[in-house]
């Protein structure tokens, strides 16, 4: 029996499409703010107080996040289940916030890694971003790229609120109780989002972008719609070129962000101006990072989004040039706006491609696959910064590396054409 619609669901047909955009939202506000801006604040006090090695403390972050990939891989199939997302998204929560709060008992260097690497990597598989890249697809086609363009400004916005409120708690309470109150705050402003997660459109009786036709496209191929959008599964998309050629190509793309936006400050800093100007770049950066999110979601919209990458990488490449040649503060802000602009696209752009080449019924185990296998990239990029840098004491060969990885990851997209082996499928998304 097909379920009713509420009253005020017929009125604003948005409104449970917009409910998961804003979940989405602050999952990757919450997660990115906890796992990257918050865990830079505490580190040092962290390490002042214990005497903990720096590495310890930060190898936790690359613990978390290889573990939050292996379970995308295991559980991103979830998404895909009528109640699979609530489900994730409370135990996500409940064990992360967990972990967070038991750290005020962490003793030893193996204990954090243990709390925030390992048990809090479980929980991110539940409040990262696989959720916004599975679900925000399943409930937008024609408005896609802007509804994650939205629920992409959680990530940009964190560096913006959570390092200060981080630091601020820190101060007045100390490391160990400032996990508590990071916890308390990650589950006050997550659990209200898990209890009304749903799927799909279709398992509450609506449909993706409450009925609103897609833009019209000026390219010679016709724009997909909720109705023609053909989905493959797992297996068939495993056993595709096109899912490989675009994992190399998302591999290098994430690669050369966190390369790029992780060294930004120690940039700044090792060609002459002061910590203070550097932070301030950054805050640049933060600023016009989020506001491209809507950007190069509208773009995505209108001009597919293998061309949006194509444009944004290409436009980010020749951008490196402009970022070697700062030499006083108006070029290093100008530079640091520009780069939000560039970078803050592939934030957006990188989880919808694959609901662009593979459809969104069988979302969740695709992106959890894939998420996977990119992780060590994102993870390898301030690694292969930090290196060049020992060894030249310098990052310039560090962005001129990215040059040729920018223009990579552009050509490796532009060439990767869509799947058509299989009828176009019309049904609605089936209840497993």
């Amino acid at each position: 029996m097909k379920p009713a619609i509420p009253a005020f669901a017929r009125r604003l047909p948005y409104f449970y499409g917009w409910n998961i955009v804003a979940a989405s939202f602050m999952t990757m506000f919450v997660s990115n703010g906890v796992a990257f801006w918050g865990l830079q604040v505490f580190a040092g006090p962290m390490q002042d107080d214990t005497g903990w090695a720096r590495a310890s403390i930060m190898g936790a972050l690359t613990v978390r996040w290889i573990v939050g990939g292996m379970g995308g891989l295991v559980l991103g199939f979830l998404l895909d289940r009528r109640h699979g997302p609530m489900l994730l998204l409370v135990g996500g929560v409940l064990l992360d916030a967990g972990s967070m709060a038991a750290l005020y008992w962490a003793r030893s260097p193996a204990d954090f890694v243990w709390l925030f690497g390992v048990v809090g990597g479980i929980g991110s598989i539940g409040t990262g971003r696989l959720i916004s890249a599975a679900l925000v697809p399943k409930w937008f086609v024609a408005r896609r790229g802007l509804a994650m363009g939205v629920a992409a400004t959680g990530s940009g916005m964190s560096a913006l609120i959570v390092t200060p409120i981080a630091n601020a708690i820190v101060v007045s309470a100390g490391w160990r109780e400032g996990w508590v109150w990071m916890a308390v705050v990650a589950a006050a402003l997550l659990l209200p989002f898990a209890l009304v997660v749903r799927r799909a459109p279709e398992d509450i009786g609506l449909v993706p972008d409450g009925g609103i036709p897609r833009p019209s496209s000026s390219g010679r191929r016709p724009r997909i719609t909720a109705e023609t959008e053909q989905s493959y599964t797992a297996k068939e998309a495993l056993r595709s070129w096109t899912l490989w050629t675009l994992i190399i190509a998302m591999s290098v793309g994430l690669f050369s962000m966190s390369t790029n936006a992780s060294s930004m400050v120690p940039f700044f800093t090792s060609v002459g101006f002061s910590p203070t100007v550097a932070a301030s770049g950054l805050a640049v950066y933060g600023g016009f990072s989020t506001a491209s999110r809507f950007l190069w979601g509208f773009l995505a919209d209108r001009l597919t989004v293998r061309r949006a990458i194509f444009l944004q990488a290409v436009l980010t490449s020749l951008g490196i040039f402009f970022y070697l040649s700062v030499r006083n503060e108006p070029m290093l802000f100008a530079s640091a706006a520009y780069q939000g602009l560039m970078l803050g696209g592939f934030v957006v752009l990188q989880p919808l491609i694959w609901a662009e080449y593979f459809g969104r019924r069988h979302l969740g185990a695709i992106t959890g696959i894939t998420q996977f296998l990119t992780i060590f990239a994102l993870a390898a990029g301030p690694v292969f910064a930090a290196w060049i840098f020992d060894l030249t004491d310098a990052y310039t060969w560090a962005y001129r590396t990215l040059v040729g990885t920018w223009l990579l990851a552009a050509l490796l997209t532009l060439t990767v054409r869509p799947m058509r082996n299989r009828k176009l499928e019309m049904e609605e998304v089936p209840s497993p």
